[in-house]
């Protein structure tokens, strides 16, 4: 039986067939792509997060647990959050899953840094260390806390503190950071980038910012 349509017609059928499919296919892509999330933040989707809910899903490197807004969290977590450094965000917050909030992190550094260090998308390069000292304790001001990178960070502390109402210390990934600069209240935070693993950064540079506006003790004012 002959078929009713001649080879120009079913070509064109085919070709119409074809770009529906790519078509279509596309707008499946578009519809099932997930923003990436940033270096540090784990997410969960659970309505009730537990100890076993965190398991094998928690490493050096997390920074932010993002739960869903009326998610229950169990006062084991929190305490287990609270331990590691990592921040707890609900789902509603605008910058759940998309921005990481970071110190600024002046690079007077000579040698070549980590991108872990702009993680956040907070990097100036100084070169000079005097006009580094300079630029951060000017943002300490206003942010509350700053970074900066130096093969030379006990000079940019002593430096630095030479300035009214700055508290800077040295932070090594070897010492108690945390502890050290919650004691003493610290705004500007110098660090030697060699001295630091990639995967630890993100976690250095969120936990700090939870800490800024940390008071001092009193006679250290």
């Amino acid at each position: 039986m002959q078929s009713p349509f001649n080879s120009q017609e079913i070509e064109r059928l085919v070709r119409l067939v074809v770009e529906r499919l790519v078509q279509e296919g596309a707008n499946v892509g578009k519809a099932t792509a997930q923003p990436a999330l940033p270096a540090g933040e784990l997410r969960l989707d659970s309505k009730l997060i537990t100890i076993s809910s965190l398991k094998g899903k928690l490493n050096e490197a997390t920074t932010v647990l993002c739960v869903p807004t009326k998610a229950v969290v169990t006062p084991a977590v929190k305490d287990e959050l609270k331990d590691r450094g990592i921040r707890l965000r609900r789902a509603d917050q605008a910058d759940c899953g998309f921005e990481v909030q970071t110190p600024v992190v002046v690079n007077a550094a000579k040698q070549t840094t980590s991108p872990a260090w702009n993680n956040g998308g907070r990097s100036e390069t100084i070169g000079n260390l005097k006009l580094a000292v300079q630029r951060a304790t000017a943002l300490a001001g206003s942010d509350k806390m700053v970074v900066i990178l130096s093969e030379q960070p006990e000079v940019i502390a002593v430096a630095a503190n030479r300035q009214n109402g700055i508290r800077a210390m040295v932070a090594c990934e070897s010492h108690d950071w945390k502890s050290a600069a919650e004691s003493l209240g610290a705004n500007v935070i110098a660090c030697h980038p060699g001295h630091w693993n990639d995967n630890v950064v993100p976690r250095l540079l969120n936990t700090l910012w939870n800490l800024r506006g940390t008071a001092a003790p009193d006679w250290l004012k």
